[in-house]
């Protein structure tokens, strides 16, 4: 009888043991998995502003090359302009001249 007892204490010994082996490995599994959740979710989280980041500089250069582009339109139109109108003054004041010499030898022959 004993021994019996002796046996069944021992049987339940291994198997409180076992039951405490299985929920320890059980509690570092779920720690294990949350770890590892929580550091993939970490990681995502960190490569999505990496790519919101990219994506806003990437907007400003954009932006400034257009910014460039349209400076440099205009300043090329404005050249152009000011050249169109350069060369109308110098036709404007060459014909004035010519006009004024025809006068000028209009009147002196006249005299």
């Amino acid at each position: 009888e004993a021994k019996e007892e002796a046996e069944r204490r021992a049987k339940e010994e291994a198997e409180r043991e076992a039951k405490e082996d299985a929920e320890r490995k059980a509690r570092e599994d779920a720690e294990r998995e949350a770890k590892e959740e929580a550091e993939r979710e970490a990681r995502e989280e960190a490569e999505r502003r990496a790519k919101e980041e990219a994506e806003r500089e990437a907007e400003v250069e954009a932006q400034r090359r257009a910014r460039e582009e349209a400076e440099r339109e205009a300043e090329e139109a404005a050249e152009h302009a000011a050249k169109e109108e350069a060369e109308r003054q110098a036709k404007e004041d060459a014909e004035r001249a010519a006009r004024e010499k025809a006068e000028r030898e209009a009147r002196e022959e006249a005299e």
